[in-house]
């Protein structure tokens, strides 16, 4: 009997895997706002992509630069730059997309995109 739990546990599970890594797999090349980008995605959630490809994204959505800031190693202000972060508001600040970017500046990861933006002090 013990075996026999064990070995549906083991079914369970590999059947979960599999249909985890096809769920992963149809997410590849999925449809964002009317197009479709070359992004992949990760276990969080978090969408990754060239960076060109990125901004090609940030700019069909109308988002534009806010901030800027460096990640660096140890999460030390003395320590070597690891990434770069980036801030970016849609045209009438009600949106948001956080994104960090790779030393080489070749991949870009956006860590979120809200919505329903609220700036302390603003009239919006």
């Amino acid at each position: 009997m013990k075996r026999f739990y064990i070995s549906l546990l083991a079914i369970l599970f590999s059947t979960m895997s599999f249909s985890m890594s096809i769920n992963l797999a149809n997410a590849e090349g999925q449809e964002f706002s009317g197009k479709v980008y070359d992004f992949k995605w990760q276990h969080i959630p978090v969408v990754c992509g060239e960076s060109e490809e990125v901004m090609r994204y940030l700019k069909d959505n109308d988002f534009v630069l806010d901030s800027m800031s460096v990640g660096k190693a140890g999460s030390s202000p003395d320590g070597e730059p690891v990434y770069f972060v980036t801030y970016y508001l849609n045209i009438d600040e009600t949106e948001s997309v956080s994104a960090i970017t790779s030393p080489s500046g070749h991949e870009t990861c956006m860590m979120y995109r809200s919505f329903g933006l609220k700036k302390p002090g603003s009239r919006t």
